[in-house]
């Protein structure tokens, strides 16, 4: 994530930073802005890039391990 254009990029750092804060609660709701978001990107010509997914998913699996 060099670079971050989207909202979605600045709320996956947002959730990355709070779970080193240690603060699940906040990397919940930053999780539903992120599907939120995404889902307001849906439609015609919008490919998903392989990368993005991962990071997407890695966010997941972070939060999985905090609540944990």
């Amino acid at each position: 994530m060099d670079k971050m254009r989207r909202l979605s990029d600045k709320i996956l750092a947002a959730h990355e930073q709070a779970c080193n804060e240690a603060k699940p609660d906040v990397a919940k709701l930053l999780l539903e802005a992120l599907e939120m978001d995404l889902s307001a990107m849906g439609g015609g010509g919008n490919t998903e890039n392989r990368t993005y997914m991962e990071e997407i998913e890695k966010a997941y699996e972070r939060q999985d391990k905090i609540e944990s």
